[in-house]
């Protein structure tokens, strides 16, 4: 009898161990399944997906109302040509050839304006090519612009000419740069100013006079803290090609 009562003993012992040791977890568990293969995430899992939702969120850069009224100004319209008030923006890379005889002044300030643009779009969409290219910049005189670009407007130093797609995604543009009748300096300022403007914002604005999309004949030769807004701001993921003011708005989440 004492036995059989130290063999109970010792059998619940052991029961009781197995039953504890199958309870025991180690480590965070991320998933469970279900019986019926059904898997569900713990409510650790969960909590890290809603702080990347919101990292997400924050993401998304809030632009002042000063730098949207600019944005209406220069991204809507152009200088010249077709003035239909939709955005229009490159869907592909702009692949540069470079034409004429720039100096190495000139060579240098685009290289600058590419690494300036690529830095402000987080991507490598903007190189010079030497084949398979959709922008064409040419250094020549003044006197050779209208037979290289038709549409060409007389008087002008700099000068861009662009094509769409039925989208409003740009395709192709062309870029004239004049080695006559400017400075080094002002080269330098119409370079930046004619291929800043062939990304999209192709208006000029009489408001600040530092900024590159300035109408009047500056030497500036660099973007002021408002046009890195404006370029960043059109090639906002939330703007396509085609919209109007009204629908960049919504997108934006404005009134």
């Amino acid at each position: 009898m004492k036995r059989f009562r130290l063999f109970s003993f010792f059998l619940i012992l052991f029961l009781l161990l197995r039953f504890s040791s199958a309870c025991i977890k180690t480590g965070p568990a991320v998933e469970e399944t279900t019986d019926t293969g059904e898997t569900i995430l713990s409510e650790e899992a969960t909590t890290l997906s809603a702080e990347e939702e919101v990292t997400e969120e924050e993401e998304e850069r809030v632009y002042s109302e000063q730098e949207i009224e600019y944005f209406f100004e220069i991204a809507f319209g152009a200088e010249y040509g077709s003035s239909d008030l939709v955005l229009h923006k490159w869907a592909n890379d702009i692949r540069m050839k470079i034409n004429g005889s720039p100096t190495d002044a000139d060579l240098e300030t685009l290289n600058l304006v590419i690494a300036e643009l690529n830095n402000l779009l987080k991507s490598d969409i903007v190189s010079i090519v030497t084949g398979n290219h959709n922008v064409d910049v040419y250094f020549t005189d003044t006197s050779q612009f209208s037979s290289i670009e038709p549409n060409y407007i007389p008087g002008n130093m700099g000068f861009l000419w662009v094509w769409w797609d039925t989208n409003g995604d740009i395709v192709k543009a062309n870029i004239l740069i004049a080695l006559d009748g400017v400075s080094q300096q002002e080269r330098s300022h119409l370079i930046r100013e004619e291929f800043t403007q062939s990304t999209g914002l192709m208006n000029d604005s009489w408001r600040y006079q530092e900024s590159i999309f300035y109408q009047g004949w500056t030497s500036t030769e660099g973007y002021s803290q408002i046009d890195r807004a404006v370029i960043e701001l059109l090639y906002d993921q939330r703007l396509r090609s085609g919209m109007t003011q009204d629908q960049v708005k919504d997108a934006l989440g404005i009134e």
